[in-house]
């Protein structure tokens, strides 16, 4: 069916200013979405400070508080064999400072006082241990704020021992304030952390004063923090237990009678899940720094983000993660509106085509009606030309140079014929040798064999001719020799699928060798080949080898032109940083300053066409590689090109 060209141009034009509005649209949302993700990432970034340094000065007043006492009992202010001070001294500086569960010491002796708020209608409650050669007793104080004893209790069944928990052989060991991992606090039932610092006296440890602190309020303060509609924030210990969370009741599970930390691997975050917990894989969280990564949840795209909690010794990192789409969702629905407008606007353009169709094409109806009006007798040829445009009044004159360019596309026709006949030929030549490298393989392998049985019988026989040993050598080096030519002619003329795909670059040399070393002795010329240890190459083995042949082949062309008595070719390569740079050099007569290489139809061959290096150059840097000529290098003529490594496996 034939369309008018009124209704083409209406499309057209149409077609045009939709493309142009949903191009502008498009580009628009790809940058504006580039630059969302990356405020994102910046406002994860900053949800991570502020959740570390909340986290920091939160636990600083516990760290602070054992730090002082130590100070203080080991100045002697406080006797560390005076329980009562010590209760009285643990009850004021934990009134001074309200973030704090509880204080208590514990003695080289077993000895304990502890301090701690209770939820009772006393507001503190004592624990003091006594652990003397004479008996050992627990005895349970409640006092209210102004150190008044409201009740007492002695625990018979207490068997604690400050000596055996994770908070005094810490500080034991280390000589140093030392933080415990979180764990439940028995008599609250929430989420806390230790904090001890060793007494000493002359050098000998007295006692070790410990500071409880609740971290709950790490996870309230998570849960009112702003980082997107339904992106979240958390906090893992280094064994992948999360000790903190908007949702404080996900982060403790039961384990029998006793409370635990839930891990990331268990929690009931499904998203939290899947984006860290392949953190603890390994047993162990372990972030040096903070890190931005992309994942999929459920067909969604997410957005997390991983920071180390620095400035303490608490080997804690922050969490967080958020939907892509909580930052690029009115932008999504403004490019949608766009492209709806842009439509709009094109229908609108397109009626207002159609209309300009019709007046520009009114003069060209007119023509045409008249042309048919001649063609059918009913109008004089002589008769003048309605008034219309100046290319239909040079029609005529272009009837009779299409009859011009007929006659030359026949003869580019026939040119073309001609080339087609000898890629037929060369094509034909190709398969022929395909055959006979097929065909002579078998009687070469027959000869190899029969030679290696000859020389094994000759080895066995008591006077053995050295002379008939070396013929037989050099026929069966002869017989590899043509073996391996044969392959590697096979090699090069198999079919080009134009795959890339990694190979063997010192197999390829080799088999470029042996294909071209009958050529180079035709020549006079020397080809010698070296490469050691080089690892494999990406790209499209047949083209690789085309174009070496082809540098080799104008290297013995130009050297076969030049009467030296030096006459040598030589392939090198070499591994680089990312690649393996090849170096094709002769000893020829060098490249003519005035001729342009790389430039097609310009050679310096009486016959050549000057699109050999063209080529070359094309399929080096589509394979990813660069093919250039070295100047600077005089001692020889050397061309270089580089191919791509092999991308070694990680893990």
């Amino acid at each position: 069916m034939k369309l008018s060209l009124g209704f083409i141009l209406a499309v057209s034009l149409a077609g045009l200013q939709f493309l142009a509005i949903v191009t502008v649209v498009l580009t628009s949302y790809v940058t504006t979405e580039k630059v969302m993700l990356r405020q994102a990432g910046d406002l994860l970034a900053e949800a991570g400070s502020n959740a570390s340094e909340h986290s920091k000065s939160f636990l600083s007043p516990a760290h602070d508080a054992a730090e002082l006492s130590s100070r203080i009992i080991e100045s002697g202010v406080v006797p560390v064999n005076d329980i009562s001070a010590m209760e009285r001294f643990l009850f004021q500086s934990l009134q001074n400072e309200l973030d704090l569960s509880g204080l208590y010491f514990g003695d080289e002796a077993g000895g304990f006082v502890y301090v701690m708020r209770t939820n009772e209608s006393e507001e503190f409650r004592t624990k003091i241990v006594h652990n003397d050669a004479a008996a050992r007793t627990t005895e349970l104080i409640w006092r209210d704020s102004n150190f008044s004893v409201v009740r007492k209790q002695l625990d018979p069944s207490d068997t604690f021992d400050p000596r055996t928990r994770p908070w005094y052989k810490n500080a034991q060991v280390s000589r140093s304030i030392n933080w415990t991992d979180p764990y439940i606090f028995f008599s609250s039932q929430q989420p806390g952390i230790s904090v001890s610092s060793p007494i000493f006296s002359e050098g000998v440890l007295k006692g070790v004063i410990g500071v409880d602190i609740e971290i709950s309020t790490i996870s309230n303060f998570l849960s009112q923090l702003k980082i997107s509609d339904n992106g979240s924030a958390l906090i893992l210990n280094k064994n992948g237990d999360v000790i903190a969370h908007p949702n404080i009741e996900q982060i403790i599970a039961r384990n029998g009678s006793t409370l635990k930390f839930v891990s990331i691997e268990d929690i009931d975050d499904p998203v939290a899940q899947s984006a860290f917990g392949n953190l603890a894989s390994t047993g162990l969280v372990e972030i040096k720094t903070e890190a931005q990564s992309e994942f999929e949840y459920q067909n969604e795209n997410y957005v997390s983000f991983v920071k180390p909690i620095l400035g303490t010794d608490l080997p804690w990192t922050i969490a967080i993660y958020a939907p892509e789409n909580d930052f690029t969702r009115f932008i999504k629905d403004n490019r949608n509106r766009n492209i709806w407008l842009a439509a709009a606007i094109s229908f609108v353009t397109a009626i207002a085509g159609l209309v300009l169709a019709g007046f520009i094409l009114r003069p060209v109806r007119a023509f045409a009606v008249r042309t048919a009006l001649v063609s059918q007798g009913e109008m004089d040829a002589s008769e003048p030309l309605p008034r219309t445009y100046n290319e239909l009044e040079k029609a005529n004159e272009a009837l009779i140079n299409e009859i011009s360019q007929r006659r030359n596309a026949d003869a580019k026709i026939l040119e073309l014929n001609r080339d087609l006949s000898h890629f037929s030929r060369v094509n034909l030549m190709g398969q022929m040798a395909t055959g006979l490298a097929h065909e002579l393989s078998q009687p070469l392998t027959a000869i190899s064999q029969n030679v290696d049985a000859a020389i094994t019988t000759a080895k066995q026989q008591k006077n053995v001719c050295s002379d008939l040993l070396s013929i037989l050598s050099d026929l069966e080096d002869q017989a590899h020799r043509g073996g391996d030519i044969l392959r590697a002619l096979r090699g090069f003329v198999r079919k080009d699928r134009g795959t890339m795909a990694p190979f063997n670059l010192e197999e390829l040399l080799g088999q470029t060798e042996r294909l071209l070393q009958h050529e180079a002795e035709n020549h006079s010329v020397t080809l010698t080949v070296g490469a050691e240890q080089i690892p494999f190459v990406v790209g499209n083995r047949v083209q690789i080898a085309q174009v070496l042949v082809n540098l080799v082949r104008n290297a013995m062309e130009a050297i076969s032109t030049f009467d030296s008595a030096l006459r040598e070719v030589s392939i090198t390569a070499r591994l680089a940083a990312d690649h393996v740079e090849v170096y094709v050099e002769d000893t020829g007569p060098g490249i003519d300053p005035e001729v342009t290489l790389f430039k097609q139809f310009e050679t310096s061959k009486k016959d050549g066409m000057g699109l050999g290096l063209s080529i070359c150059r094309t399929i080096v840097e589509a394979n990813g590689g660069r093919l250039w000529y070295d100047p600077l290098y005089k001692q020889k003529t050397r061309f270089c090109l580089t191919l791509p490594r092999k991308a070694e496996k990680l893990g």
